[in-house]
């Protein structure tokens, strides 16, 4: 399976199901969560050491991409679903969404200060995810900060496991395996943090990294 065919899946699932999904996803910048208190820390991460531009990769409805507007950053969205983006321009009409797959951002090399991948790699195969670091690190300044998110693997032998998903095929990925790829990519890694799933949610634990090109 290589990257387009991967890209095709999503964008088809994503279309098709863009409105259940942006509902699915409306409330979830509103309410305290750990995923809402990295998104912060990220942002002042991000402030503190330069100002630039962020892209937010595969920012859906795009209310990922409009919290970290608020939050002062200089931030434009980036999704392969022509439905979600429609969605994300009619909703956050002052923010910039653009067209764009994962291993081949509309990004010029070394132009961003920081880059958000929550969960947008999860419908990657564990052979097509160095490629897409590999392209995270071209588009970021050295220095740059990487917020990376995923669901994490129940055991490292699981990496790269498939597991069902309402839109389109999505894989587990094992987080110390993920920490060598970051690097091997020409990510240094400053912290992760592992949530394990609640009650009533998907039962894979959540991977998180914070990383420096």
């Amino acid at each position: 399976m290589d990257q387009a065919h991967v890209e095709a899946q999503a964008r088809e699932g994503y279309d098709e199901m863009a409105e259940l999904y942006t509902n699915h996803v409306a409330l979830e910048m509103t309410v305290p969560s750990m995923v809402r208190s990295g998104l912060e820390f990220f942002a002042h991460q991000v402030q503190e050491r330069r100002t630039g531009t962020v892209a937010d990769v595969g920012c859906g409805p795009g209310h990922v991409t409009a919290f970290l507007a608020q939050l002062g950053l200089d931030i434009f969205g980036v999704d392969t679903s022509t439905a979600l983006l429609d969605i994300a321009r009619t909703s956050h009409p002052g923010i910039r969404f653009e067209a764009g797959e994962l291993a081949s951002l509309p990004v010029d090399t070394a132009s961003l200060s920081a880059l958000v991948s929550k969960h947008s790699l999860i419908h990657t195969p564990a052979e097509l995810v160095p490629a897409a670091l590999d392209e995270f690190a071209r588009v970021l300044v050295p220095g740059g900060l990487l917020y990376l998110s995923f669901f994490g693997a129940e055991a490292t032998s699981q990496h790269g496991a498939a597991f069902d998903h309402a839109v389109t095929p999505a894989y587990q990925l094992d987080v110390d395996i993920m920490a060598d790829l970051l690097h091997h990519a020409g990510f240094t890694e400053e912290a992760r943090v592992i949530c394990q799933p609640r009650e009533g949610e998907r039962q894979l634990p959540h991977g998180t990294f914070f990383a420096r090109r």
